[in-house]
């Protein structure tokens, strides 16, 4: 019995640390990708050896929860049309249920889950003090992930597991957990993360009440009420924090409820908000030009807030299925006043108010660990447990789920290895040697968005306008986004004639009105096709808008339109001077995006 704990100790630990610090720089988004693959191959191989090597009987969740997983994996099943990778991913996680209901819930594992938190920690802690190196720009404590907000939300969903050691384990090993969690809870601070530093807040006010009840203390109403109204000044502060990022939230959760109303029921599917969402911030900006949000504007691929994402893309059925399998392990495991219980139950509290702010479930770690979570508060309210038989018939279906799951995952890795080698290639020079591969891959991964958008900025670079165009309105289909309209209007306006490309320029400036990029390269236009009162129009827009980050570009093109309004209205137009700015702006609008040493922003969750 130590053997088998000791075996499922080591795989679940390998299985968890590799979804969160497996990231080798063979992908093209090495954050995602690389611990998406690891978790898919080790839950197949981890339900294979389960099966294979485990008791004639294993444990089932409930008749009724089954019907209900099935009803909400073939919606969502539904939903996903095209994508290969999410298919694969809403069949990993049920697999994973299964498996992690069937080890149960084992007090051994929640040391586990602390020890992940305190590396974690120790990562983020190497990463302020310029030991390792950031993944951010801006951000100086990312952890191994492209944004502080997968660093943070890890931390917030472990730390109740190092708050339980400091109260469960003997006394020999609980200061380990104390420096744990206070490691835990400084680097939080210390990513700047506002719903992750909630969370913990929340996390935390819970603990110390359950953890006076269990010492016979109670608080009194005003106890109740001072914490109220400090909850109610904690978030106020953390608002006002960064006042510009909370106002950009507001805008985004206003037209993505737009998104909603149009199709409430059902939604728009997979991957719905991003392929709606920047038409709909444009279609505001269109109706409300002097909005004040219009300063914060910027290319969105997420609404900050899990609930709207899946009720823009699944609607309120999805929206329904989703919450019922959370509410009712939950609810199976009300009686079950176990401190482990209470733990599980505050580990999704915290998962939960990320998701309010942020967007977690980005990340493979945290899909895997919620997942587990509800599988374990599932397992812990059943008093009397349901088997099957572990004869030769679910062998033999496990054994082909598992050999298709990892075969599947092979499959991915070796495309997306191959896309990172052949965009990589191509930065350096080799462009035209590299479209017979991306050209190769194209059936590959047609379906993918990402991939779409750098094959056709690859195409444009090498001066296949017309073909870039072609694979980036297909990108459109999948991807509302500012640079792909930038792309688009550059291959309208190199092929003769000109297509539509005063349609595109007009789109991506009105989802970023931010941008002057957009407002100069239309006015360039109309100079180009002779249309030199509405070349003065824009110029005098571009003149009199506010700068929100002032840069060396932004101050050529305000000085060239001033140029511009000064020359007399007869002058004509050089066609030299255009095709050099229009080159330079080419450079400028997406060139500096393509893949350099890691993906360009275009092509990462923003």
């Amino acid at each position: 019995m130590e053997h088998k704990t000791l075996i499922l100790f080591f795989y679940l630990f390998t299985l968890l640390a590799g979804t969160l610090f497996f990231i080798p720089a063979v992908f093209v988004n090495r954050f995602t990708t690389a611990p998406a693959v690891w978790m898919q191959a080790g839950v197949g191989i981890g339900l294979l050896g389960y099966v294979l090597l485990n008791k004639p009987r294993i444990s089932v969740p409930p008749k009724e929860f089954l019907i209900l997983l099935a009803i909400a994996g073939l919606y969502l099943l539904s939903r996903i049309l095209w994508s290969l990778e999410s298919r694969v991913t809403v069949l990993t996680l049920i697999a994973a249920f299964f498996l992690f209901y069937a080890i149960g819930i084992q007090k051994r594992l929640f040391m586990l889950f602390s020890l992940l938190g305190a590396m974690l920690a120790l990562w983020g802690l190497g990463q302020y003090a310029g030991l390792l190196p950031s993944y951010h720009g801006v951000f100086p404590v990312t952890g191994p992930f492209d944004n502080p907000a997968g660093l943070s939300a890890s931390l917030a969903l472990l730390l109740p597991f190092s708050l339980y050691g400091c109260t469960r384990s003997s006394k020999k090993y609980r200061l380990l957990f104390i420096v744990a969690a206070c490691l835990t809870g400084c680097v939080i601070i210390l990513s700047q993360a506002r719903a992750a530093i909630l969370a913990t807040i929340v996390i935390l006010c819970f603990f110390f009440i359950r953890f006076l009840s269990k010492k016979k203390r109670s608080l009194s109403l005003v106890h109740y009420f001072v914490i109220s109204l400090a909850g109610i000044g904690l978030i106020a502060g953390l608002a006002f924090l960064k006042k510009d990022s909370a106002g950009g939230r507001l805008l985004i959760w206003k037209c993505t409820g737009q998104l909603i109303a149009r199709k409430p029921v059902f939604g728009f599917g997979h991957h719905g908000f991003t392929a709606n969402y920047m038409n709909e911030q444009a279609a505001y900006f269109t109706h409300h030009p002097d909005s004040q949000y219009a300063m914060l504007a910027d290319n969105i691929r997420h609404p900050f807030n899990e609930y709207l994402k899946w009720l823009t893309d699944y609607g309120i059925a999805g929206f329904c299925l989703i919450i019922l399998l959370i509410a009712i392990p939950l609810y199976h495991s009300r009686k079950n006043h176990s401190p482990e219980a209470a733990t599980l139950r505050l580990s999704l509290l915290s998962i939960g108010i990320c998701a309010l702010f942020s967007y977690p479930l980005n990340y493979p770690f945290i899909r895997l660990m919620t997942v587990m979570i509800l599988a374990f508060l599932l397992a812990a309210g059943q008093t009397q447990q349901t088997a099957v038989p572990n004869n030769g018939w679910l062998k033999g279906a496990v054994s082909l789920f598992s050999l298709a799951l990892l075969s599947v995952t092979v499959y991915q890795a070796f495309c997306e290895r191959e896309w990172h080698t052949i965009a990589h290639r191509s930065l350096r020079g080799q462009t035209g040697e590299m479209l017979p591969r991306y050209k190769s891959l194209y059936p590959h991964l047609r379906k993918n968005e990402l991939f779409l958008y750098n094959y056709a900025a690859e195409l444009n670079v090498s001066g296949h306008y017309t073909e870039s165009l072609q694979v980036a309105h297909e990108c459109e289909k999948r991807w509302a986004d500012y640079d792909l309209q930038m792309l688009m209007a550059d291959d309208c306006l190199q092929s003769q004639p000109y297509g539509k490309t005063e349609t595109h320029l007009k789109q991506a400036a009105a989802m970023c009105p931010v941008k002057f990029m957009p407002l100069y390269r239309l006015a360039e236009f109309y100079k180009t096709t002779g249309r030199n009162g509405e070349a003065r129009k824009i110029a005098q827009i571009i003149t009199d808008k506010k700068i929100k980050i002032p840069s060396p570009i932004i101050n050529s093109i305000k000085n060239k339109m001033q140029n511009l309004l000064n020359e007399p209205d007869s002058v004509n137009d050089s066609p030299q001077r255009i095709t050099s700015d229009k080159t330079t702006t080419s450079y400028f609008s997406w060139q500096e995006h393509l893949l350099k040493d890691r993906p360009p922003r275009a092509l990462l969750p923003t």
